[in-house]
């Protein structure tokens, strides 16, 4: 547990080092794309980091962060589907422009999520940023 602890600390003392906003203590964090970009790279084969796109799946075929699951908000079975997820992870999460993840991250936290950091802006900011995805 202490380990568990001690690494999602970590993930949030990064992203507040760079720049990122939050409360901490309620383990829900606001990033920007530069500091998404690095928690994603100190992350990287971390399966406990997950990087989740809560678009829909022609958006997301259009083009989604690097390694990044599809959950669609919009789908019936979106509470379900996140209920399901294991809530010991950390989760990135984003949408098109945040009106959804800030839905869904209220349904998280219903659901006893407690390691979430948000994308602010959603894809938009990436795009912004001049950050490119993955088209499939």
């Amino acid at each position: 547990m202490k380990i568990k602890i001690y690494a999602f600390a970590s993930i949030i003392g990064a992203a507040l080092l760079a720049g990122g906003t939050g409360n901490a203590a309620s383990g829900i964090l606001q990033v920007g794309p530069d500091e998404a970009a690095e928690l994603m790279r100190a992350n990287a084969g971390n399966k406990n980091f997950v990087i989740l796109d809560i678009r829909t799946p022609g958006e997301y075929r259009d083009g989604h962060v690097p390694n990044s699951v599809l959950l669609d908000f919009y789908s019936p079975s979106f509470r379900d589907s996140l209920a399901a997820l294991d809530k010991n992870r950390t989760y990135l999460i984003y949408c098109r422009s945040a009106n959804r993840t800030g839905r869904a991250i209220g349904i998280m936290k219903e659901l006893g999520f407690t390691k979430i950091v948000e994308l602010r802006g959603g894809i938009k900011s990436w795009l912004s940023s001049g950050r490119t995805l993955q088209v499939q």
